[in-house]
C-alpha cells in the first residue's frame, strides 16, 4: 500500500533524516505536513523498527546469548584483578618507606667523605709546597749553577711547586701566600741562571751548557718563548748590524760651506768618495762574515741540540731562521739603496763584490755545517741588485754596438777593440758565480747577434753585390769589409774565451760559441750572392762544351799532341780570376774554403753530367774529353786549397777520379765496372748509361732527345732527381723506343751498345 514503510525507505525519506542526520534543512514538502502527519509517520516507523528488531534477535538470538555470557565472564576477571592491584600498590608503598631513608644517610656520609678527601688533598698539597720550597736541597741547587743537573733538578721542582699552587682551592690560602711569592722569585732566578748560560753557551758553542739551559726551560715548561727570545734577539743583532753597516756618507767640504750662499750646494771633499766605498764593503764583509756567520752558526748549534732533546716541533727552526734574516737584509738594503745614492750605486755598480761576501758566507756555513746541512741558503736577498746589475751590464754591453753604427761609415777596429774589452771586463767580474756568469754571457750573446744585425742591415744586396763579371764593386767592398769585421769580433772575442777557459762555466762559454756560429752563417750570406753567380757561370761554361766540335772529329792527326778544351782554359781562368779578385778579400778563410767547397763540389757534379752527354764522342774526342778531365783537378785547385780536393762533398771528386779512369776502356769493360761496383764508391750506372748513347746508332736517342728537352732542361731535372732509380728509368724509355723501332722495322740483330745500355738500365729495376 502507498502508507507502508520498510527500513530503507525510513533511510532514505526526508522526514526521518532530520533524527538520523541532524543538522539536515528539510524540503519545502516535509514542513507542509501535519502533526498528525508526522505522528502517523512516526507510528510507522516505529513499527517497522520493531518489526526489523524481531527478525534480527530471531535470527541471531544464539550469538546474543553468547555474548552476553562472555560479559558476565569478564566483568568477574575485572573484580578479581582490581584486588591484584590494591594489593601491589600497598607492597611498594611499604618498600618505598624502607629504600628511601637509608639511601639518604648514605648521601649524607658520601659527602662528608668527599669533604674529607678534599682537605686531606689540600694539606697533603701544602705540606708537599712546605717540604719542596723549605727544603735545603733546593736552597743548595739552586746556588749551585755550575752544576746542570742541580739547576736542572731546581727547574723540575719549580714547576712542580707551580703546579701545585696552581690549584683553585689552594688560593686565598695565608699559610702558602709568602710561599707563593717565593715559588715566582726562584723561577726568575732559575730562568736567569739557564738564560746567561744559554747565551754563553751559543757563544762558545759549548753544547753542554745550551743542553743545559734547554732541559730547564722545558721542565719550566717555556722552551718554546726562551727560543722565540733567542730567536728575537739573534735577529735584532742581525737587524742592528746591517743598518749600522750601510750608515754611511759623504764628509762635505767645510770651506765650500762656509762660503755658501743661496743656491750654492755643499759638496763632498775631494778624494773621499772611495774611501767611504771601501769603508762600506769592509762594514758589508764585517756584517755577513762575522755578524750573520755568528748567528746562524749559534743557531744552528741550538736547532741540533733541540732536535737531541726529541723537540720535532722545532724541526726546521734554522731554517725559518734564514729566511727571517734574508727578509730583515731584504728590506734594509732596499730601504738604504732608496735613501743613499752611494749605497744604491755602490750594491748595484759592484754587485760582483757583494756577490763574493755573500757566496763567502754561504761556503763557510757549508764547510761550518755540512755535516747537517740545515740551512738552505737562497739568494733572494741579491735578487733586487743582481736585476740591476745585470740591467747596466746589458747596456754597457749593447752601447759600444749602437754607437759604432751610429754614423754611416762602418765600424772600426778600434770600435770593436772598445766592445771587446767591455766583453773582457764584464766576463771577468763576473766570474765570481756561475749562475751569474752564464747570465753575463747571454748578454755577450745578445751583443754579438745585435752587431750581427746592425752588419746584416748595412749588407749591399742586389746585383751590384752578386756580379762577378767585373772587378769588386763598392757595394762586394762593404760587404767584404763586413764579413771582415765580423770575423774580427769573431776572432777576439774567442781569444777571451780561451784566456777565461777553466773560469767560465760551461754553459756560458757554449751560449757565446752559439752566438759566434752567428757570425759564420751570416758571413755564409754575404757570400751566397757571390758563390751562386760562381756557380751560375761555372754551369755557363761547362754547356758550352756541346758546341765544340772537335769531340765530333774522327781522328786525330799524327804526332799531334792532344790539347784540353778551350772551355776549360775559361773555366781555368774563370775561377783563378774569381777566387783572387772576389773571395780573397774574406779573412774568414773557413767560412770562404766551406763555400768553396759546395761550388767546387757543384762544379764536378756538372762536369762530369755534361761530359757523359757530350754526343757524338769520336775517338779524338774521347782522348781530348781525358785530357779534360786532368785540367779539371787544376781548375779547381783555386777552390780548394791545401790538398783538400778529395774532401767534397758527396764524394764527387772520387767520381771524378772513378769517370777518368773508366772512359778510356771499350764499352764493354766500362759496364763490367760498374756492374761490379754496383755503384758503390765507383761511378753510378746512370751516367755510365749516358756516356754510352754517345756511341750509339741515331734511332737511339739520347733521353732529353726523347721527350723534346734541351741539356740544360735535362740537368735540371738531374738536379731534382737525385735518385739512381729514377734516372736509370728516365734512360730506359729511350732503349724501349729503339727496341720497338728495330722490331718494327725488322731489323735483325741490336747495335752492340744496346745490350750493354739494357743491362745497365735493368740496375734501376734490380735495386728497387
Amino acid at each position: 500500500m502507498g502508507d507502508s514503510l520498510d527500513v530503507e525507505k525510513i533511510e532514505n525519506d526526508d522526514f526521518f533524516k532530520q533524527f538520523l542526520e541532524p543538522g539536515v534543512e528539510l524540503n519545502d514538502a516535509t514542513k507542509l505536513l501535519t502533526v498528525a502527519q508526522q505522528l502517523k509517520k512516526l507510528e510507522l516507523a516505529l513499527q517497522v523498527l520493531d518489526a526489523e528488531l524481531y527478525n534480527q534477535v530471531i535470527t541471531n538470538h544464539e550469538d546474543l546469548l553468547s555474548q552476553v555470557t562472555w560479559v558476565e565472564k569478564i566483568e568477574g576477571v575485572l573484580a578479581i584483578m582490581q584486588g591484584h592491584v590494591q594489593s601491589l600498590l600497598s607492597a611498594v608503598e611499604h618498600l618505598r618507606g624502607k629504600i628511601v631513608e637509608p639511601f639518604n644517610r648514605i648521601e649524607a656520609q658520601t659527602i662528608i667523605l668527599r669533604r674529607l678527601h678534599e682537605t686531606s688533598d689540600i694539606l697533603r698539597r701544602v705540606g708537599r709546597v712546605q717540604h719542596l720550597l723549605h727544603s735545603q736541597k733546593l736552597v743548595a741547587q739552586i746556588s749551585n749553577p755550575d752544576r746542570s743537573s742541580d739547576i736542572i733538578a731546581a727547574a723540575k721542582s719549580i714547576r712542580e711547586l707551580e703546579e701545585l699552587m696552581a690549584d683553585s682551592d689552594l688560593s686565598g690560602l695565608d699559610i702558602i701566600a709568602d710561599d707563593q711569592q717565593s715559588v715566582k722569585s726562584l723561577k726568575l732566578t732559575v730562568k736567569k741562571i739557564a738564560t746567561d748560560a744559554l747565551s754563553l753557551g751559543l757563544q762558545q758553542s759549548d753544547s753542554t751548557k745550551v743542553s743545559m739551559a734547554i732541559q730547564v726551560f722545558e721542565n719550566l715548561e717555556i722552551l718554546k718563548i726562551a727560543v722565540d727570545k733567542i730567536t728575537e734577539l739573534a735577529l735584532g743583532e742581525v737587524e742592528k748590524a746591517a743598518k749600522e753597516s750601510l750608515e754611511v756618507s759623504l764628509p762635505v767640504n767645510q770651506d765650500t760651506t762656509k762660503r755658501g750662499g743661496p743656491g750654492r750646494a755643499a759638496l763632498p771633499s775631494p778624494g773621499t768618495s772611495g774611501n767611504v766605498r771601501t769603508k762600506l764593503w769592509e762594514n758589508l764583509d764585517r756584517l755577513f762574515q762575522e755578524t750573520v756567520y755568528t748567528q746562524c752558526v749559534q743557531i744552528e748549534l741550538l736547532e741540533r741540540i733541540l732536535l737531541e732533546h726529541h723537540t720535532k716541533e722545532f724541526d726546521g727552526f734554522s731554517h725559518k731562521f734564514w729566511n727571517d734574516v734574508t727578509g730583515k737584509l731584504s728590506k734594509i738594503f732596499v730601504e738604504r739603496s732608496q735613501a743613499s745614492s752611494l749605497v744604491k750605486q755602490a750594491l748595484e755598480g759592484e754587485y760582483p763584490k757583494f756577490l763574493r761576501i755573500f757566496l763567502d758566507l754561504k761556503k763557510r756555513l757549508k764547510e761550518r755545517l755540512q755535516a747537517i746541512g740545515t740551512y738552505t741558503i737562497g739568494r733572494d736577498i741579491l735578487q733586487p741588485f743582481e736585476n740591476a746589475y745585470l740591467s747596466r751590464s746589458i747596456s754597457r754591453l749593447l752601447d759600444p754596438v749602437h754607437t759604432m753604427f751610429s754614423a754611416d761609415s762602418a765600424p772600426s777596429q778600434d770600435e770593436i777593440d772598445i766592445l771587446i774589452r767591455t766583453i773582457t771586463s764584464e766576463l771577468s767580474v763576473s766570474l765570481v758565480d756561475e749562475s751569474l756568469s752564464t747570465i753575463v754571457a747571454r748578454n755577450v750573446g745578445k751583443a754579438i747577434r745585435l752587431f750581427c744585425l746592425k752588419c746584416e742591415q748595412g749588407l749591399i744586396t742586389g746585383g751590384e753585390a752578386s756580379q762577378v763579371i767585373d772587378t769588386q764593386t763598392p757595394g762586394q767592398q762593404t760587404n767584404a769589409l763586413l764579413a771582415n769585421l765580423l770575423f774580427y769580433l769573431a776572432t777576439q772575442t774567442t781569444r777571451v774565451i780561451s784566456n777565461l777557459a777553466g773560469s767560465l762555466p760551461s754553459e756560458g762559454a757554449s751560449v757565446i760559441a752559439t752566438s759566434l756560429e752567428e757570425i759564420n752563417k751570416l758571413t755564409k750570406n754575404i757570400l751566397s750572392p757571390i758563390m751562386s753567380s760562381i756557380s751560375d757561370a761555372i754551369e755557363s761554361i761547362i754547356l758550352t762544351m756541346h758546341d765544340d766540335s772537335e769531340f765530333r772529329e774522327p781522328s786525330s792527326p799524327l804526332g799531334r799532341e792532344i790539347p784540353y778544351s778551350l772551355y776549360m782554359r775559361e773555366l781555368q781562368a774563370f775561377i783563378l780570376r774569381s777566387v783572387t779578385t772576389f773571395l780573397s778579400s774574406y779573412k774568414n778563410q773557413v767560412v770562404v774554403a766551406e763555400c768553396c767547397h759546395v761550388v767546387a763540389s757543384r762544379c764536378i757534379e756538372l762536369f762530369v753530367r755534361h761530359a757523359c752527354l757530350v754526343r757524338p764522342l769520336s775517338a779524338y774526342g774521347r782522348a781530348k774529353l781525358i785530357a779534360d778531365f786532368g785540367q779539371m783537378e787544376i781548375a779547381l785547385a783555386p777552390l780548394c786549397r791545401g790538398g783538400q780536393l778529395g774532401t767534397l762533398e758527396q764524394q764527387q771528386y772520387r767520381t771524378l777520379r772513378a769517370l777518368k779512369a773508366l772512359l778510356p776502356l771499350g764499352p764493354e769493360k766500362m759496364v763490367e765496372k760498374v756492374v761490379e761496383m754496383k755503384g758503390e764508391g765507383g761511378v753510378p750506372a746512370s751516367l755510365v748509361l749516358l756516356n754510352l748513347f754517345s756511341g750509339a746508332p741515331p734511332e737511339l736517342q739520347s733521353p732529353h732527345q726523347s721527350a723534346g728537352w734541351s741539356i740544360s732542361r735535362l740537368s735540371q731535372w738531374m738536379d731534382n732527381h737525385p735518385s739512381e732509380k729514377d734516372r736509370l728509368a728516365l734512360s730506359s724509355g729511350p732503349l724501349q723506343r729503339y727496341e720497338s723501332i728495330i722490331r718494327q722495322k725488322n731489323i735483325t740483330s741490336f747495335h752492340p751498345l744496346f745490350p750493354l745500355m739494357t743491362k745497365l738500365a735493368n740496375l734501376g729495376q734490380q735495386t728497387s
